[in-house]
C-alpha cells in the first residue's frame, strides 16, 4: 500500500522488484505505475504504453531503452522520450531507495500535456489513423482542454488538406466535419467522443504546404469583385475566384461573400449540381462556428471550387430544363406575385410528375400565388422524407439520391438566411430537378397525408418500444423497422426520444460516416416541420436507412478504449473488463 510523504511516495519494498525484474503498482483508480529494477537502479513510469496502452511492466529493456512488447514502441527509459512517431512521450518519475523502499517522486499529477496531445492529434489526422486521434481526444478532453480547441485544430487542418490534396469533392468531408460536431453536441460522454472522432476521421488526409494566397494590388473594390466573381464562375476560373473572395475578406466586405456565393450557385447552368448547395450551406455554419479567420482558408479554396467548376456540355434534359428554368425566372420577375392559399397537394403532384416543363410549372406557380418559401422547403424536406420512407428496398434503394434531395431541401434554409428569398426560390427549381433527375426510382406519386400505420404496436411502454425499434436496427429487419416507428409513434410515444435513440445506434456503427448528414438534417427538420402531418415520416426514413446500409460493424472499440486510456488504465485491464 503506497504511503505519501513531502509528494514522495512509498510504492513498494524493494524486495518486491528483484534486479531484472518490474512491477506494477496502483495509484488511485484506473492508473498504475511501473517500477523497474535495472542492474540496482530503480526507475519509475506510467505503466501504461502510451502508444496502445499496453502495459510496459511485460516490456524488456536494453541499453536503456523500454521497448512495449506490442506494437514495439521505444521510449528512453530516463527520460521517456519515445523514438517512434505517432506516440506520446512516456510519463518518468524520480526513484529512490530508502531503508529498503521504493519510494517515488509523483508529485503534481496535474494534466500538462496539452501541446503534446495537440501534436498527437495533428500526427493523426495527418495519417487518417482513428486510434491515434480518437486517443488524443480523449487525452485533451480528460485533461480539461476546451473542445473548442480541439476542433479549430481540425478544421484548420481540413483547410490546407482540401486546399492542397482535393478537389470540389472535399465538400463531404465538410459535411462530415460539421454535422459530426453538430450531432455530438447532442450526447454526452463516449457517445460525443465517438462523434468528435468520426469528425476528425472526415478531416484526416496528407496535407501539404501550398503558395500563400495574397490580395489584389489597389486598386480594387467590391464594386469590381462582385461582377469578375459571377464571371469567373459561369466560365469555370476557380484559381481567379478563390484570389478575388481572399481580396473581398482583406478589404473588410467579408459579409457581402456568402450571400455571392450561394447567388453564383443557384443559377441555371449548375442545375445538377445539389453538391455546391449543400457544401456551401455547411461552409457557411463553419463561418457562424469559427469566425471568418479560423474558416477562410477552408472557405475560400473549396468554395472556389465548387462555384468555379467546369460542367461540360448538358445532356438534353439539363439543357431543355436550364433553359426552362430562365424562362421562369424571366416570368416571375415581371409578374405580379398574388397571395393565395397553398395547394401543397398540387406542388407535390407537379415535382413527382416525371415532367420536368409540369414541375417547374409547379414550382413557379406557387411563387407567383405568394407562397412563402419556408413552407416549400417544408414541403420538399418531407418529400424526400416520404420518398425515403417508401422506396422499395429489395433492389437499389436509391439512397445516395434520396439522402442527397433531403439535404439538398434542408440546405435552402442556409440559402434563405444568407443570401434572402430570392436566391431561395432559385434553389427550389434546383431541388425540384432532382427529384426529376431521380425518376428512375420506382417509388409511386401521392400527396403528403399522414400515412397508415399497419399494425398495432405490441410494445407495453416507451423504453420497450425504442429497444424493439433499435433491435430490427441492428438485425437489419428492414421490412420491419419503419412500420414499427410509425406504429410507436402512433402509440403516443415520443418522437424526440427515439430520435436520440436512433442517433446513438447510428453513430456506433461503422456506416455513422455516411449516414451523419442525414442524421443531422433529421434532427433539425423534426423541430422545423413540427406542425405538418408528415412530420413522423423523417423518422421513418432515418430508420429504413439507416437499417438498410448498416453493416452490423462498429466503431465501438477505438472510443471505448480511448476513453478508459485517457483514465490511465492499460489495454489488458480494459480488455479485462
Amino acid at each position: 500500500m503506497a504511503t505519501q510523504e513531502a509528494k514522495w511516495t512509498k510504492l513498494a519494498d524493494l524486495s518486491e522488484v528483484p534486479v531484472g525484474e518490474a512491477k506494477a503498482v496502483q495509484i488511485g483508480v484506473g492508473r498504475s505505475i511501473a517500477l523497474f529494477n535495472v542492474d540496482s537502479k530503480l526507475y519509475a513510469t506510467d505503466n501504461q504504453c502510451p502508444h496502445m496502452g499496453y502495459p510496459l511492466t511485460r516490456g524488456r529493456i536494453r541499453h536503456g531503452i523500454l521497448t512495449c512488447d506490442w506494437h514495439e514502441r521505444s521510449f528512453d527509459l530516463e527520460g521517456g522520450g519515445c523514438f517512434n512517431v505517432e506516440c506520446d512521450d512516456l510519463q518518468t518519475f524520480p526513484a529512490e531507495v530508502r531503508d529498503g523502499e521504493i519510494w517515488v517522486q509523483l508529485g503534481d499529477l496535474t494534466y500538462r500535456r496539452k501541446a503534446e496531445h495537440l501534436s498527437l492529434l495533428w500526427e493523426g489526422l495527418l495519417s487518417g489513423d482513428r486510434w491515434t486521434m480518437s486517443k488524443a481526444i480523449a487525452l485533451l478532453l480528460k485533461g480539461g482542454v476546451p473542445e473548442v480547441e480541439i476542433v479549430e485544430l481540425i478544421l484548420r487542418h481540413l483547410g490546407r488538406h482540401i486546399a492542397s490534396s482535393h478537389g470540389s469533392e472535399a465538400g463531404w468531408d465538410v459535411a462530415r466535419l460539421m454535422n459530426g460536431l453538430s450531432v455530438g453536441r447532442r450526447y454526452k460522454d463516449a457517445d460525443r467522443l465517438i462523434a468528435m472522432t468520426t469528425a476528425a476521421c472526415a478531416a484526416s488526409g496528407g496535407a501539404a504546404e501550398r503558395l500563400e494566397v495574397v490580395p489584389l494590388p489597389d486598386p480594387v473594390a467590391w464594386e469590381n469583385i462582385e461582377p469578375w466573381v459571377h464571371s469567373f464562375s459561369r466560365d469555370g476560373h476557380s484559381g481567379r475566384i478563390e484570389r478575388c473572395l481572399f481580396t473581398a475578406y482583406t478589404l473588410g466586405d467579408a459579409d457581402k461573400i456568402l450571400p455571392l456565393l450561394f447567388e453564383c450557385t443557384v443559377e441555371p447552368h449548375f442545375l445538377g449540381f445539389p453538391d455546391n448547395l449543400i457544401s456551401l450551406s455547411y461552409l457557411s455554419e463553419a463561418v457562424d462556428e469559427f469566425g471568418w479567420e479560423k474558416a477562410f482558408e477552408l472557405v475560400f479554396n473549396l468554395s472556389a471550387k465548387l462555384i468555379g467548376r467546369r460542367r461540360g456540355d448538358p445532356q438534353r434534359f439539363r439543357r431543355d430544363a436550364i433553359g426552362i428554368m430562365r424562362e421562369k425566372l424571366r416570368e416571375l420577375d415581371t409578374s405580379d406575385i398574388a397571395t393565395t392559399n397553398y395547394d401543397e397537394d398540387a406542388f407535390v403532384s407537379a415535382l413527382t410528375s416525371v415532367d420536368i416543363q409540369k414541375s417547374f410549372n409547379g414550382v413557379a406557380d406557387a411563387l407567383q400565388c405568394g407562397v412563402q418559401i419556408d413552407r416549400l422547403i417544408s414541403t420538399l424536406v418531407l418529400l424526400a422524407a416520404d420518398r425515403m420512407a417508401r422506396t422499395p428496398v429489395n433492389v437499389d434503394a436509391g439512397w445516395e439520391c434520396l439522402t442527397t434531395e433531403l439535404n439538398l431541401a434542408a440546405s435552402l434554409r442556409t440559402v434563405q438566411r444568407i443570401a434572402g428569398d430570392a436566391a431561395a426560390a432559385k434553389g427550389i427549381f434546383h431541388a425540384a430537378w432532382l427529384i426529376f433527375d431521380d425518376r428512375w426510382l420506382n417509388i409511386p406519386s401521392r400527396t403528403l397525408t399522414p400515412p397508415p400505420v399497419e399494425a398495432a404496436f405490441n410494445a407495453s411502454n416507451e423504453e420497450e418500444g425504442i429497444q424493439q425499434i433499435t433491435n430490427a436496427i441492428e438485425t437489419l429487419n428492414v421490412p420491419s423497422v419503419g412500420g414499427q416507428v410509425l406504429a410507436y409513434l402512433n402509440a403516443g410515444y415520443s418522437g424526440d426520444t427515439l430520435l436520440y435513440a436512433l442517433g446513438k445506434a447510428i453513430l456506433w456503427n461503422d456506416t455513422a460516416t455516411e449516414i451523419l448528414p442525414t442524421l443531422r438534417t433529421v434532427f433539425d427538420e423534426w423541430n422545423n416541420c413540427a406542425e405538418h402531418p408528415a412530420r413522423n415520416q423523417l423518422l421513418v426514413a432515418l430508420a429504413r436507412y439507416a437499417t438498410d446500409i448498416r453493416t452490423n460493424k462498429d466503431g465501438q472499440s477505438a472510443t471505448t478504449t480511448a476513453i478508459r486510456f485517457a483514465e490511465g488504465r492499460t489495454t489488458v485491464e480494459i480488455f479485462e473488463d
